[in-house]
């Protein structure tokens, strides 16, 4: 353990994915470079990801794969820094980790383990001399305004280091239980950053309506619009997945966001059911022949799904349908296009896979994402007010700002 009178050139807070990227390429641009990390194991979040396997990466990225509340500008100058097809030959070729796409478009390391992921990123660290001080957790980041300026942190047993600049690397408020607390976004405030409100994304949300819970496990494809008003947010089609406790599935994660931003009371999920085959459900039933509403809707939907659906219209599903009135043939069509779904709260952080919100980027300069506020502090991945969607986005800000932040330290000591 250092001496607390030594100064350490550049101390990363924060051992996960944008933490020990930050380290690798400045430890590679000359720098010496000590990684704290809250836990025991580096990695963590990284280790839980992708029920184990750790979604790396998507295939392809446009702009509209993230969101920010700040400049889209400022995130695409960021985003584009590192192209897509660079970072994975990172992985490929500089980590010798071997990657895979799957049909959805996701890139995973080849064995689906991620700990070979967080493997080859400790890996690197020790060829270049990084060193990585676990168990460590930070709970004071001071700005020391002597004559040479620098930092001094404290642990919470005590410990005192004192670094010439610090990488603030500590994740959001998402998944708890990997560490991830909010503690380097508190640090950040009490050095002078504001904070763009922070709250869930990429996390399930909670049904108002206890007919729901009969439909567990039940899974089905839908175009699915997050509504204010009369005004459509954004629009996605993808998977649900009804649970015991409401809705899941790609397609609702990825809307999330717009039922737990700060305001978003009035706003509301929409649901087309199997809208990639059905297009219009109101031809398909005037023109259904014999068939019963209960059977037409069978053929596209899974069976309890299409009961309950038919059942909330309050139509007969054993009428035939070519025969339904056009009242009730619209209070069906209706259900089958345009259900708001019942949702309420969110499962919170505690299922959350990442954090929207946090210090803007605004307060940064861009090209090192050093802070404008505080000279000599540097900070990247999910402390940043952007936010990805499901399929290794959010990890791809994760590499690209890490890299971006590690480059920027190293070349501020000069």
């Amino acid at each position: 353990m250092s001496p607390p009178s030594q100064i350490l050139p550049v101390v990363v807070i924060g051992a996960g994915a944008a933490g020990l990227t930050a380290a690798i390429f400045a430890a590679r641009a000359g720098a010496r470079v000590v990684v704290l990390e809250t836990r025991a194991k580096p990695g963590a979040k990284i280790r839980v990801s992708g029920g184990g396997r750790c979604n790396v990466l998507p295939s392809r990225m446009t702009l509209d794969d993230f969101h920010t509340s700040g400049s889209s500008h400022s995130m695409k100058n960021v985003l584009f820094s590192w192209p897509l097809a660079d970072v994975r030959a990172w992985f490929e070729n500089d980590l010798g980790l071997a990657l895979k796409v799957e049909p959805s478009g996701k890139i995973f390391p080849r064995s689906d383990d991620a700990r070979e992921v967080v493997a080859a990123l400790l890996g690197a660290c020790e060829r270049v001399g990084v060193e990585i001080r676990p168990a460590f957790r930070t709970v004071v980041l001071e700005r020391d305004d002597s004559s040479r300026p620098e930092f001094v942190i404290r642990s919470s047993d005590g410990v005192v280091l004192r670094a010439r600049r610090v990488v603030l690397a500590t994740g959001g408020l998402s998944l708890p239980k990997s560490g991830s607390d909010g503690g380097g976004l508190q640090m950040a405030r009490a050095l002078g950053h504001r904070l763009t409100p922070t709250y869930p994304s990429l996390v399930p949300l909670v049904s108002t309506d206890p007919s729901w819970s009969a439909l567990s496990g039940v899974s089905a494809r839908v175009r699915l619009r997050a509504t204010r008003a009369a005004r459509v947010l954004e629009q996605r089609e993808g998977s649900l997945l009804v649970s015991h406790r409401g809705f899941t599935g790609p397609v609702v994660l990825d809307l999330s966001r717009h039922l737990t931003q700060p305001g978003a009371a009035d706003a509301r999920l929409v649901a087309h059911w199997a809208a990639h085959e059905v297009d219009d459900w109101s031809q398909r039933l005037a023109y259904a022949g014999s068939g019963s509403v209960l059977s037409i809707v069978r053929r596209h939907l899974p069976r309890r799904l299409a009961a309950h659906l038919v059942g909330l219209s309050g139509v007969d599903g054993a009428q035939r349908a070519a025969e339904l009135p056009r009242a009730r043939r619209q209070r069906l069509v209706d259900v089958l296009q345009q259900l708001q779904l019942p949702t309420g709260e969110s499962e919170g952080y505690r299922t959350a896979e990442v954090t929207s919100g946090g210090v803007p980027l605004a307060e940064l300069v861009l090209k090192r994402l050093e802070s404008r506020i505080v000279p000599g502090l540097f900070l990247c991945g999910e402390m940043l007010d952007v936010t990805g969607r499901l399929g290794g986005y959010n990890f791809l800000w994760a590499w690209v700002t890490g890299r971006r932040a590690g480059l920027g330290v190293a070349a501020s000591l000069d």
